[in-house]
């Protein structure tokens, strides 16, 4: 299960911007700010500038742009962010892309 979904918009394409109340830091391994690292569906390791701007606002960054490039995100199409669960050794989070229509 996904801990964060959301359909890319326009300002998406250069930052993920995560505006969502959390009960607990969705991402516990970059609380704080920092790095964290995500594996996609091909198997690329991805590095993602995080940070907290505020209790309902996160921002990834870094290689996301690169990441988008990469995996043809386009706007409309859904981003999830999942825990590792065992999948891999490499990466802290599996991040998928759901095509819009």
């Amino acid at each position: 299960m996904a801990i964060f979904e959301k359909t890319i918009d326009g300002d998406d394409i250069n930052q993920l911007t995560i505006t969502k109340k959390f009960d607990a830091e969705p991402f516990p391994s970059a609380a704080g700010g920092g790095a964290m690292t995500v594996k996609d569906e091909q198997g690329s390791l991805w590095t993602f500038k995080y940070k907290v701007k505020s209790r309902n606002k996160r921002v990834l960054s870094g290689h996301w742009v690169h990441f988008v490039r990469n995996n043809r995100v386009r706007v409309g199409d859904r981003v999830a962010i999942s825990n590792n669960d065992g999948w891999s050794s490499e990466a802290e989070y599996k991040i998928e892309v759901i095509r819009g229509f």
